[in-house]
């Protein structure tokens, strides 16, 4: 993947040494060291979280296993803390784009220092790469028409390096606020580059359905029941993974995560629905007519879907 590389320099630089600044300090230090809390759960590597001119949030693995490993599994990582950050971040609304870094970080003769940034990659704060970004006299710019805020618009980032696109909705609220609620996150991949409706070469061979639930208590308790109604039929019963325990977050709040695949014709189903209910860890939700249309944008991208809603 090709990067502005001065662009890259003067953000991972200046994210390693300085702090952000916002015009309500407070609130913004709480909400930086609550999604720093969130992504050092979420992964398990030592993090660093930091906003650049209340715009350019900044996000860095430090000595991160990933740093020997090749760049396709990074870019993985950085895709999905991009997503995990639109999620999540309470200011997100405010940020232009998320830098994500990998960091080899080590300490010689006590007070010598030495930093290597190894990877580094660009999201705008709907969480789709900057990759297709266009250069002129040296700034890279962005189509705005992606930069939505609504959380429900389609995203679609192709990797040239392993020739696939990531098809998702950032997030559907289920229940509650980005901060203390449940949400969905469905999404897929599929080979080739996919990022106009319907130039799929196949379909998926499943779907990834995320939770992610943020509360004053646990509402998973073990691998969380599950199951999906179109039209008042039960499409889907089983249960979904229960990825992280218990972690405590900033204002006592707890974030737990759970996942699990499903069949690329279940959420054909789901699109094509009057009505959708989902049922976890029997909590009971009805989507909403724009969360289905939600789903059929994304399934639109893969053709035959018999799917035209955009």
């Amino acid at each position: 993947m090709r990067r502005p590389p001065k662009i890259i320099h003067l953000l991972v630089l200046s994210a390693l040494i300085s702090a952000g600044c916002s015009s309500n300090l407070v609130k913004s230090l709480s909400a930086l060291n609550a999604l720093q809390q969130h992504l050092t759960q979420k992964y398990g590597d030592q993090v660093t979280v930091n906003l650049q001119n209340s715009r350019y949030l900044s996000i860095v693995f430090v000595n991160s296993p990933l740093n020997h490993d090749d760049e396709s599994k990074r870019l993985e990582r950085a895709q999905d803390a991009a997503q995990f950050v639109a999620l999540n971040y309470e200011e997100i609304k405010s940020v232009e784009q998320v830098w994500i870094a990998f960091m080899a970080s080590e300490t010689r003769m006590i007070i010598f220092h030495y930093n290597q940034v190894i990877d580094s990659f660009g999201f705008d704060r709907n969480g789709a790469s900057l990759a297709a970004a266009t250069t002129r006299n040296g700034v890279a710019s962005y189509d705005e028409s992606k930069r939505e805020n609504d959380a429900r618009a389609p995203q679609a980032v192709y990797n040239p390096r392993t020739n696939q696109t990531d098809i998702s909705v950032t997030r559907i609220q289920l229940e509650g606020t980005v901060n203390r609620g449940l949400a969905l996150v469905p999404h897929f991949t599929v080979e080739g580059d996919a990022r106009t409706l319907g130039t799929a070469i196949q379909p998926p061979e499943y779907v990834v359905l995320d939770f992610a639930s943020y509360s004053e208590k646990p509402i998973f308790d073990g691998n969380p029941t599950l199951e999906i109604y179109c039209d008042d039929r039960l499409a889907l019963k089983g249960f979904a993974q229960l990825l992280s325990g218990q972690q405590s977050g900033i204002d006592e709040t707890i974030g737990q995560f759970a996942s699990t695949r499903v069949p690329f014709r279940l959420l054909q189903r789901m699109a094509k629905s009057n009505r959708v209910t989902i049922v976890v860890a029997a909590k009971r939700f009805q989507l909403l007519p724009d969360d289905v249309v939600a789903l059929a944008r994304i399934a639109a991208y893969v053709p035959n879907s018999n799917n035209n809603q955009q």
